[in-house]
């Protein structure tokens, strides 16, 4: 069943979303990263306790509300996505802001709770960042094929590590929110 956008509720993330994220992250390495990620490499990052728990911290000390921005996707009151953007150019790439974080729960991929996301993070970023916006995707991840749809350019491979071991990760840019805009609303023509 395909959710319809009037029933899905895009808004501001709190501590209180700490399981309901945990849990979807966890899902989201799981199924993006198992096909190419040792079960030793993913240990904890698939545990929905774990990732509770780290989220939970990272949002009791060291999310800051001038320099991030965490949106929840929800449907009666059940969290069925989210995304996190930090201001700031992490890669070098000349881009104002970046979307650190976006998932949606295994089961609701595809009825556009993403590209939602995406297009209210891209009304935060209008008034915080008018510039461009990177996104952050490893390179064997099966999914970051949606970036290129909706209008993502590579612009750059960096190496990133997960324990002992580093992999590459492309680093998508969009000149800026209203290009994103355009290419997610392209998308659904």
């Amino acid at each position: 069943m395909s959710i319809r956008p009037s029933q899905l509720v895009i808004r501001s993330g709190t501590e209180a979303d700490s399981a309901a994220i945990g849990r979807i992250l966890a899902d989201g390495w799981r199924q993006a990263y198992s096909s190419f990620m040792s079960r030793a490499e993913l240990g904890p990052r698939v545990d929905p306790d774990y990732r509770a728990r780290e989220v939970g911290a990272w949002l009791s000390t060291d999310f800051d509300p001038r320099q991030e921005c965490l949106l929840i996707a929800e449907q009666d009151g059940k969290v069925m996505g989210f995304l996190a953007v930090r201001l700031g150019d992490r890669n070098d790439v000349g881009s104002v802001a970046q979307v650190t974080l976006l998932y949606v729960s295994p089961d609701k991929q595809g009825q556009g709770i993403g590209r939602r996301l995406l297009l209210e993070a891209t009304e935060w970023l209008k008034t915080h960042a008018p510039g461009p916006i990177s996104i952050g995707a490893f390179e064997q991840n099966p999914f970051r094929s949606f970036y290129e749809a909706i209008g993502g350019v590579v612009v750059k491979q960096v190496m990133v590590r997960v324990d002992a071991r580093e992999w590459p990760v492309v680093i998508y840019l969009w000149p800026s929110p209203e290009a994103l805009q355009e290419g997610i609303r392209a998308r659904r023509a």
